[in-house]
């Protein structure tokens, strides 16, 4: 039994594919051969960095540029053409692509065929039993149609499918409609891959749970039972990268890209168990929140380090179990890890939490933040206050963590009000890095958004209008593949209208900040002794002072949110001032945008020193699950 994994573009060419990778370690497992075949790598080096990474990272998602160009391969110009795409995908503001960027599209669409040659033609294909696809990213159309390929000169190498584009009922339009696919997986492929491989291996005409496959002119159904996932993450094997390093290496050295290693601490969502966010389409049928233990983690990453060489580490969780603030990240702090580490969180972080992570070699992390906004963060079901978000964006830059986050809007029941404010408190932290992406919701599949829309205000949902320049099948079976769904609500059209200062200014910042004038707003010792307030903002007039002790003191009071009483009450435990004079000093701090009043809370935003007597050191019992 001879087993192949294909990697086929869009997905990330800088980094191995983590689920390709768990698969083909599960196979070695079991004594059954298997070889991965990275030609996303392949790809990105015949059209270069460069434009790859644009189609991989850049291009909106809803305009499947991607697999437009090989659904040309596929297809021809039977049902959609350059100018139909044009006109009914590209055209529209809203998942669209600018005029300069479009040549890319139809060099890619050019470019396919060739490339599907190459690879047929590079690799005996016929030496395999089974070929297995993932698509998680833009990579459908690629694999059907090298799967198809494969399938003509080689009609006896059984071929499946898999990964997040055919999760749940997902799956079984694409196995309808392409009657050259074997199987399909609809979910956690951990255990019933290998199984469907030893079953092939040993002739069983059984099908494990997970699958659906073809039987004679019909499609059957294995359905997933208890048991057919993981009972724990501890128990799989550490993915098997050793393909894609032997190939990519010195391709990726060649383009001066940075290799980046995927590591898996945990799946599922623990706050989605407790609160769907609405907008959130991640996870699908499996948000139960399963994380493998600290010392799995600790040995995993040594062993890929240790194999691999010292290349980041990209945690795929979608949230930070808050169990390693306790085990695992006082462990690579105690060691003094270094390696490059990236996480996910949820930003009701403290901030010792924020200092462990920096002392963990945590260096970037996807902040968890999407709005500025409580009206708008209690619509989502977040469960944090904009005054949380931004202390999480502000200790980040202070421990030199880089924090990426997203401004969201666009969802109905916002307060139209809110958009004024929002941009009010942009201005005032421009010393912070701005958001990656300003932009209106997006409806995915899996989310509550999509499964409850009416509930959640919207209407008209149907599938984004690029799926109908992919895919030529009726509507219902787009209905059912399409993972992203177009939609209307009353106040979408003033969403819109207010959204755009929003993004403009962000636009400002960004060129703002690759200049270097961005400016800083921070507390520094000042020479004899006291603290000394510098403000650069390029959105105010730049000054520098000597702050008063009471200054100082409320500063360090609303480092994390809090009430006004309260904030005035604990600067009072710090120096020995009048209620009236602190009072004035707030007054002072909030009128100078050093203090911001966000909601019912006051938060700092002024840098402010980190080793101070009232910040913790790291390994301290910490549990904040919750909220302040």
């Amino acid at each position: 039994m001879r087993v192949g994994l294909v990697v086929m573009p869009f997905a990330a060419a800088d980094r191995p594919s983590l689920g390709a990778g768990l698969l083909q370690a599960a196979l070695r497992v079991r004594g059954i051969a298997c070889d991965t075949k990275h030609f996303n790598v392949t790809l990105c080096r015949l059209m270069g960095s460069p434009s790859y990474h644009y189609f991989a990272r850049e291009v909106s998602v809803a305009a499947l540029a991607g697999e437009w160009a090989f659904s040309q391969a596929y297809w021809g110009e039977r049902f959609s053409n350059w100018e139909s795409y044009q006109r009914e995908v590209l055209d529209v503001p809203l998942w669209g692509m600018s005029a300069a960027d479009r040549p890319r599209v139809l060099a890619l669409r050019d470019l396919a065929p060739v490339f599907l040659r190459l690879v047929l033609e590079s690799n005996d294909w016929g030496a395999y039993d089974l070929i297995g696809f993932t698509s998680t990213f833009e990579q459908t159309m690629p694999g059907l149609c090298l799967a198809k390929m494969i399938r003509e000169r080689y009609p006896h190498v059984r071929l499946a499918f898999g990964g997040a584009n055919f999760e749940a009922g997902m799956g079984r339009p694409h196995i309808e409609h392409f009657d050259f696919v074997d199987y399909v997986s609809t979910g956690e492929a951990d255990l019933s891959f290998p199984a469907l491989c030893e079953r092939l291996r040993d002739g069983s005409p059984e099908v494990p749970p997970g699958f659906l496959y073809r039987d004679g002119a019909a499609v059957r159904e294995a359905p997933r039972l208890p048991g057919t996932s993981p009972r724990t993450l501890d128990e799989l094997p550490a993915p098997d990268y050793d393909d894609y390093f032997r190939v990519a290496g010195a391709t990726l050295a060649g383009e001066g890209l940075t290799t980046w290693m995927p590591v898996e601490a945990s799946r599922g969502c623990w706050w989605g168990e407790i609160k769907h966010c609405t907008f959130c389409g991640l996870n699908g049928e499996t948000m139960a929140f399963r994380a493998k233990s600290a010392a799995r983690v600790l040995a995993e990453t040594d062993g890929l380090t240790a194999r691999h060489g010292p290349h980041p580490l990209q945690f795929a969780d979608n949230i930070l179990s808050m169990s390693y603030f306790e085990d695992l990240l006082p462990a690579w702090a105690a060691r003094r890890d270094r390696a490059y580490k990236f996480f996910e969180i949820k930003s009701n972080l403290k901030r010792q939490h924020v200092r462990l992570l920096r002392d963990a070699g945590v260096r970037c992390v996807q902040a968890g933040v999407e709005s500025l906004s409580d009206s708008t963060l209690r619509v989502m079901q977040k469960g944090v206050s904009a005054a949380q978000n931004l202390a999480a964006l502000r200790w980040c830059q202070e421990y030199g963590v880089e924090g990426l986050w997203n401004l969201l809007f666009g969802f109905p029941g916002e307060d139209p009000l809110d958009y004024d404010r929002t941009l009010a408190l942009l201005q005032k932290i421009v010393h912070l890095a701005p958001p990656s992406a300003v932009s209106p919701i997006r409806m995915d599949r899996f989310s509550p958004n999509f499964e409850r829309y009416r509930e959640h205000g919207f209407s008209s949902v149907a599938p984004m209008p690029a799926y109908r320049h992919v895919f030529p099948f009726p509507d219902e079976a787009l209905s059912r593949l399409a993972y992203y769904f177009q939609y209307e609500h009353p106040g979408r059209a003033d969403a819109l209208a207010r959204g755009t200062p929003l993004a403009l200014f962000c636009k400002r910042w960004e060129r703002e900040r690759a200049r270097g004038s961005h400016g800083e707003l921070s507390v520094k010792a000042g020479p004899g002794g006291g603290h000394w307030l510098t403000d650069s903002r390029f959105t105010r007039a730049a000054s520098s002072r000597r702050l008063s002790p009471e200054e100082v003191a409320l500063l360090l009071s609303c480092d994390a949110p809090t009430a006004r009483r309260a904030a005035l009450a604990a600067a009072a435990k710090r120096t020995p001032a009048s209620q009236g004079a602190l009072g004035g000093a707030l007054d002072t701090l909030l009128s100078e945008d050093v203090i911001a009043e966000v909601g019912a809370h006051l938060v700092t935003l002024a840098m402010l020193p980190m080793d101070r007597p009232d910040v913790r050191p790291v390994g301290v019992s910490l549990n904040v699950i919750g909220g302040w």
